[in-house]
């Protein structure tokens, strides 16, 4: 059941699921969205006075839900003056007709050259081969320069270096199969934070878990990884 609520003249949609639960359960999700569950025995006005009393905690917490989405920001229709992320930075898409399908970056802006102006297929392929180009690049280099740090440790270098979109990894390590994979969406976020990513998945290789001696070994490498990791969960 879907409800709505005004908190301080703010309009809160939240969806009420009724459960064999003891206490009202309030959660925020990670796009946003409000849920509720509640025993059957609860009236709605007890549910909304439930909501207004822990009003501070919700309009901050989607406050912050909103912050980062906006700080995440990623293209939708690949248009002119859509706003977009690169590298952690807010830029504008500039969409300019040419001959060849071709992308340049200026910050803060990011020129879509292309063909056709009005495919939305032509200017999505286009903004996303750059993209991808970008960051594998990055990332190649990232590997090559803190490896002897793990060479050093009795790590062989990566038999495969693979790159996919994933919706909830920044990466993924296989000891057993010597790869690591990349999240192409690290594109969106600070290098710095790509830099701690490539560091914990090479550390994986040591560590195969989430261990305090597994982070020893992020640390041995990366002695501020708990700033860069605070900055990359904010993406």
């Amino acid at each position: 059941m879907r409800r709505t609520i005004d908190i301080n003249g703010d309009i809160i949609e939240y969806e009420l699921t009724r459960k064999r639960v003891r206490n009202l359960n309030l959660r925020i999700r990670h796009d946003g969205t409000v849920t509720v569950s509640a025993p059957t025995r609860v009236t709605l006005s007890e549910i909304d006075s439930f909501l207004k009393e822990k009003s501070d905690f919700l309009l901050k917490a989607l406050d912050k839900v909103n912050e980062r989405i906006t700080r995440a920001a990623r293209p939708v229709t690949y248009s002119d003056e859509e706003p977009v992320n690169v590298f952690g930075e807010r830029c504008t898409i500039v969409v300019v007709p040419s001959r060849k399908n071709k992308v340049e970056f200026l910050y803060p802006y990011v020129y879509l050259y292309v063909k056709d102006p009005d495919d939305i297929k032509v200017r999505q392929r286009t903004y996303e081969k750059w993209k991808r180009e970008r960051i594998r690049a990055d990332i190649l280099e990232m590997c090559e320069y803190y490896y002897p740090k793990f060479e050093a440790r009795g790590v062989d270098y990566p038999k495969d270096i693979k790159f996919r979109a994933m919706s909830s990894k920044w990466g993924c390590c296989r000891p057993g199969e010597g790869t690591l994979t990349f999240n192409y969406n690290l594109f969106e976020v600070p290098k710095e934070c790509t830099a701690y990513v490539v560091v914990h998945e090479f550390a994986h290789f040591l560590e195969a878990n989430h261990s305090q001696r597994f982070y020893r070994e992020v640390e041995r490498v990366m002695p501020d990884y708990k700033q860069r990791r605070k900055l990359l969960n904010e993406y």
